[in-house]
């Protein structure tokens, strides 16, 4: 899997659920492996079938990255720690995973070759052991 941005990881995994959303999620369990989350899957479950032991989950950290398409992709938000897995079953990570992870994505999004202009980083400790 590619470890940076790429137009075409936006154009295959892009608008996820809604529009001008990529969901990502950091594999710490793989030393921070980022993987796209597909569109006929939910995270439990893409997570659950990449690590194959629910117990590795607390290190498997979900990201939402944001953007706008005018004439090209322009990434304007970044938000780490909060997905289905969290809010549905229970999924908890230590904070120290979630700060390593976001920062993770954002080198994954300025090595990328996608414009930015980001308005908002957001970490969600809600979800934090």
């Amino acid at each position: 899997m590619e470890q940076s941005l790429t137009k075409r990881i936006l154009e295959e995994f892009g608008e996820r659920k809604c529009e001008g959303r990529l969901s990502v999620i950091t594999n710490l369990n793989e030393g921070g492996v980022i993987y796209p989350v597909p569109h006929d899957q939910e995270h439990i479950e893409f997570c659950t079938n990449l690590v194959g032991d629910v117990r590795k989950l607390a290190k498997v950290i979900p990201t939402h990255i944001g953007y706008k398409i005018n004439n090209d992709y322009n990434i304007n938000s970044v938000i780490t720690g909060e997905s289905g897995m969290e809010q549905g079953y229970g999924i908890r990570h230590s904070l120290d995973d979630i700060i390593m992870a976001h920062n993770k994505v954002l080198m994954y999004i300025y090595n990328g070759e996608i414009p930015r202009k980001i308005s908002k980083i957001q970490i969600i400790e809600k979800y934090s052991s």
